[in-house]
């Protein structure tokens, strides 16, 4: 009998030991997975039984963190998508390459006017992806970027569950930091393909700290990171993500340290795969569209497209003038200032060298550059957002300085609006827009006697002032586009314009194009042929040449000399100018 019994025990110890050792691979993916997509602040094991029904109290406050966020990103995007139409060029640049690669079922080179145009089609792809469900509309291409920017905001909360394991609050409070920085925050409104790029060097960095926290080998999601960003905006990734991962034993301090062998070699790895996904598209498209588009590709991707919505500054010192302006509101917070000077001489921990080291090699290198532009600053403001909620939220700053007078906003609002003020009566400085000398003082003379109301404002803790920040920054914005948005539509009369030279191409009519043209009219007008792009010495040779052709110009352009009863056969408003088209048959004959 205890024989038996014995053996019984036994068998029911392998079988435990086996269910073990068969399913140690699976729980370690298991928990891999819950780990990683739980939402900061989230119990990582649930309670069995009628228990685990129940949510538990510390989960509220993340989910109403999560809500916050998704719900003024939500508030933005609409904001942006009924109150106005595509910006022209930028906006309407992109959608003109989308339409043209679906209008002629050209999937493969990105064409612009019918000429090649080297970008990595990625946003494209996306682009088709919904029109291919939802046929051909605007709001789809518009809901892309600023789904990779929700995305984004996910993933930096991750980064922060990685940097500061031990400060949930880290992790809960940095998309709302994020979303609260205005430019960020505008940005997101734009259909524009830096979303993307932003996205993935986020991912790739998240790779990264996987690779670090867990010593898991996680260089194929690291090189699909890459791969997948070069295919959205070239090789301007490698500027955000490969400098603080070669530099990773500056801030990789804490033991055990990564076998820096296998490290190198699992970064190689992962370059090398990034570099097979961008070449597995490069190489057909330079087969059909010339080895010329992918140099050209390739030597244009750093940097990337310059925007006509944001001035170039070609000084040296660009970035470090431009810095302080894409982080605000918490660039001139007082309390952040004065917390970094309470830690300037303690141990600097490894999330604060790690956001270092992404933002300021990256920032070098940028600055090499001859043309400065902020998009280009958008993958390191997840950097800045990082820093700024340690700063709010970790247990051992919480309370320092909380409640000195000098710690709120009452004085960098007083200080903003002196400048606004007095501004008109100095001397205009080419890299302002010149829209701060228009402003009238008494805007100003408003925002002082806001920032002096505040001062009587009770203090609040510091959750409630993030929080309260973040909602008045994303109100001021949406505000913003709201009032552009409603004087928009007529100052931009692009979609008339576009229909006037659909028609005129239904009717057979040759179009030309006074001067550089970036597609502004190919989407809105939906249109079937590529305008001819001529300079002003070739306006006499193709009015002759079509003389039942239209000429498209503008005001503060060349214009054709006007007598008598010659007018133009179409006229719309464009920005600060006019557009105007005109016959080439009554040009030609004004030409003398």
């Amino acid at each position: 009998m205890f024989k038996k019994k014995k053996r019984h025990g036994r068998k029911k110890h392998r079988r435990r030991s086996s269910a073990r050792k068969s399913g140690s691979g699976i729980n370690a993916i298991e928990q891999f997975v819950v780990e990683e997509i739980e939402i900061g602040g989230v119990p990582e094991r649930l309670a069995t039984g009628p228990k685990a029904k129940k949510p538990s109290p510390k989960r509220f406050p993340a989910l109403k963190l999560t809500a916050s966020w998704i719900g003024l990103w939500l508030l933005l995007f609409l904001a942006s998508l009924f109150a106005r139409t595509l910006w022209p060029v930028d906006e309407t640049r992109v959608l003109a390459v989308a339409w043209e690669m679906w209008n002629s079922n050209a999937l493969l080179v990105p064409f612009l006017n019918g000429d090649v145009y080297p970008h990595p089609p990625l946003m494209y792809w996306l682009i088709h992806l919904g029109w291919s469900v939802f046929g051909v509309n605007e709001w789809w291409p518009r809901l892309v970027p600023a789904a990779f920017f929700l995305f984004s905001l996910h993933v930096t909360a991750r980064l922060a569950r990685r940097l500061w394991p031990d400060s949930l609050d880290v992790s809960r409070y940095a998309p709302l930091v994020l979303l609260g920085m205005l430019f960020w925050a505008f940005y997101l409104t734009l259909a524009l393909p830096d979303a993307l790029l932003v996205f993935f060097s986020l991912l790739g960095l998240w790779a990264v700290l996987v690779m670090y926290r867990t010593h898991r080998r996680a260089w194929l999601l690291l090189g699909l990171a890459l791969g997948l960003g070069m295919l959205a905006s070239g090789l301007m990734i490698l500027l955000y993500v490969l400098p603080v991962t070669l530099l990773a034993p500056l801030w990789i301090k804490e033991a055990p340290r990564p076998n820096w062998k296998h490290w190198y070699r699992d970064v190689s790895k992962a370059v090398l795969l990034g570099s097979v996904i961008l070449a597995s598209w490069l190489t057909p498209a330079m087969i059909k569209a010339g080895a010329p588009f992918a140099s050209k590709l390739l030597a244009d991707s750093i940097p990337g497209p310059t925007l006509g919505l944001f001035p170039s500054m070609p000084q040296w010192w660009g970035y470090l003038f431009l810095l302080p302006i894409v982080l605000l509101p918490w660039s001139v917070m007082p309390l952040l200032w004065m917390r970094l000077w309470h830690i300037r001489r303690q141990p600097v921990n490894a999330g604060m060298v790690f956001c270092m080291l992404w933002a300021l090699p990256a920032i070098a290198l940028l600055s090499l550059l001859d043309v400065k532009q902020p998009q280009w600053l958008l993958p390191i403001l997840p950097a800045g957002a990082l820093v700024v909620s340690y700063l709010f939220m970790d247990e051992a700053l919480r309370e320092h300085g909380l409640h000195k007078a000098l710690a709120g906003m009452t004085l960098p609002i007083i200080v903003f609006g002196g400048a606004l003020a007095i501004l008109p009566e100095l001397p205009r400085a080419a890299f302002l827009p010149d829209l701060l000398w228009d402003i009238s003082p008494l805007v100003g003379i408003g925002i002082v006697a806001v920032g002096i109301a505040l001062a009587w404002v009770p203090l609040r803790e510091t959750r409630d002032r993030v929080r309260d920040i973040v909602v008045v920054g994303v109100l001021l914005v949406v505000f913003a586009i709201l009032g552009v948005g409603s004087q928009f539509n007529n100052l931009y009369q692009v979609h008339g314009a576009a229909q006037y030279i659909a028609d005129a191409q239904d009717r057979d009519h040759s179009i030309a194009h006074v001067g550089d043209y970036q597609g502004q009219f190919q989407f809105p007008g939906r249109l079937q042929k590529s305008l001819h792009v001529i300079n002003l010495t070739e306006v006499q040779q193709w009015t002759a040449h079509y003389p039942d052709g239209l000429l498209i110009t503008y005001s503060n352009e060349w214009q054709p000399p006007v007598t008598g009863a010659f007018k133009p056969a179409f006229e719309s408003p464009y920005g600060d100018q006019i557009l105007r088209v005109w016959e080439a048959g009554a040009v030609l004959a004004s030409i003398p």
